[in-house]
Parts: C-alpha cells; sequence; structure tokens
C-alpha cells in the first residue's frame, strides 16, 4: 500500500460550519451529514473533522487547519488529502501556499468553493440589497466573514496564492432548479439562485459552477453535482433533510467516488 492510499481524509467545513455539534456524549450532528462514518465503513481514514473559527478569515482559518494538521493524533506527521467545501477550498489553499504546509498535503479537492468569488458576497458586502442582507442576518452570518468571498478579495487571492506543484489539485462545483410557484423560485436558496443565474448561469445558489471550478493549469475540473450548497455536503435543499432527501444517498455516493479516486492517487 503506498502512502498516498494509506493518507488520511481530512474533511474541512466552509464558512459558518462546525466538525460535530454533541450532547451528553450523543453526537446530534454533524457538518458533513453522514459523510465520515461512509468513508470509514469503505476503509478510508477520516480523522473527526477540523473546527476552524466559523466566521473569521481565511487567513485566521488557514491557521487553524494547520493547527490542526500539526497536532491531531491522527494526522500529525502524516500525508494527508484535503476535502474541502465552500470556503473550507480557500482556507486550505491558503494553508498550502503560505503557511508552509505543501509538504503534508498530497490533494486537495474542492466541493462548491468560491475560488472567483460570489455575487452574494458582493450584494451582502456592499449592502446594496436589504432583502438579501435580511436573509443573510436571519442565517446569523456575520458580515465580517464575507469580505474575503467577494469577486474583488477572491480575485487578488488567485493572483497572489500560487499552487504547489507536489499537491494534485481538483475542483467540483453545485448546480440547482429551485421549485417554483407561479414562477417565482421558492426555498432558502431560491432568491439567491435568481440573483446568481442572471451573471453566472448555473450556480448552487451560493456560488456558480464557474467560480467553483478552477480553470488553470495543475487543477483538473470534476463534473458538477446535482446539488444545491447545502445538499453538496448531505443536508437538506433547505438545510433539513426532507423524508425523501433522507433516502437518498446519491450525494454520500459522490464522496465515496473522490475518495476511490483519492486512494487510487500515486504519491
Amino acid at each position: 500500500m503506498t502512502e498516498s492510499q494509506a493518507a488520511p481524509i481530512v474533511l474541512v467545513h466552509g464558512i459558518l460550519g462546525f466538525n460535530q455539534i454533541t450532547l451528553g456524549g450523543a453526537r446530534l450532528a454533524e457538518y458533513f451529514r453522514l459523510i465520515p462514518e461512509a468513508l470509514r465503513n469503505a476503509g478510508h481514514v477520516v480523522p473527526l473533522p477540523p473546527h476552524l473559527n466559523p466566521a473569521g478569515s481565511v487567513a485566521e482559518r488557514a491557521q487553524d487547519l494547520k493547527n490542526y494538521l500539526q497536532s491531531h493524533s491522527e494526522v500529525a506527521g502524516r500525508k494527508i488529502h484535503l476535502v474541502a467545501h465552500s470556503m473550507g477550498g480557500l482556507d486550505s489553499r491558503f494553508m498550502i501556499s503560505k503557511l508552509g504546509m505543501a509538504g503534508q498535503v498530497l490533494s486537495l479537492t474542492t466541493i462548491g468553493t468560491p475560488h472567483h468569488g460570489s455575487p452574494i458576497a458582493d450584494i451582502v458586502v456592499k449592502g446594496s440589497n436589504p432583502v438579501l442582507n435580511k436573509f443573510v442576518e436571519h442565517l446569523g452570518v456575520d458580515i465580517n466573514g464575507v469580505f474575503d468571498l467577494t469577486s474583488d478579495a477572491c480575485r487578488k487571492f488567485n493572483d497572489s496564492i500560487p499552487d504547489a506543484p507536489s499537491v494534485r489539485y481538483f475542483s467540483t462545483g453545485g448546480q440547482f432548479e429551485p421549485h417554483r410557484v407561479l414562477g417565482v423560485p421558492q426555498g432558502l436558496l431560491g432568491l439567491t439562485h435568481e440573483i446568481i443565474a442572471k451573471t453566472e448561469t448555473h450556480n448552487d445558489g451560493l456560488v456558480s459552477v464557474a467560480s467553483a471550478t478552477m480553470a488553470r493549469a495543475g487543477w483538473q475540473a470534476l463534473e458538477p453535482w446535482k446539488a444545491n450548497h447545502y445538499r453538496l455536503i448531505n443536508w437538506g435543499e433547505n438545510i433539513a433533510p426532507t423524508p425523501l432527501e433522507l433516502l437518498d444517498n446519491s450525494i454520500v455516493q459522490k464522496y465515496l467516488g473522490l475518495a476511490g479516486r483519492l486512494k487510487n492517487l500515486s504519491q
């Protein structure tokens, strides 16, 4: 077995994320819903995911990720694969490039990461859409945590964050069509989907497929997933899974497919 095949898979959460929520030792919820357990059952090494500053900057969260990789017993001193959702992909890229961690990372796979920014972050930061700001406030989002996700911030980020030649990079995004009533999009991400679709077409409700896909040399773009931003981590389209979504194992299968791809990588 090569080092790449034995390497742990570290799942990295996005903005406002968490690793898992417990009560009295019992697990109530996890950010990557049912995914770590499914990967472990398939024979992959998946430690408890790191907990990054939920609304911190990319630089802060990248440092949290580095601290985890250097201190957590299952990964300290070992080569690892990173699989990151949303902002977690930017944190991972910063850590690899700027914090001297390229030597520990075999690969990075980003899922729904706004590599080129999000129009939703642009609007929130500019404060030009009261309805959308109300929506974000309802979600409990600290607007300060969104500044690194704007189109301008990500353009500067891409210019200043080179890729590591020793790391394999993969990216994918999500796309969905919200349910409509009399032509009006429904659901938590219905409005945001329409805002992004006007300029960037296919999107997951927060990040377009174009933004989630890195097309520069050294990156391999994977097929987009048919899922909105919440479904990309196996939650429901409106966060709480419906009975049908609880029976749908397609997202878990996507992660198993990713893990199989990583297992077959040569160092």
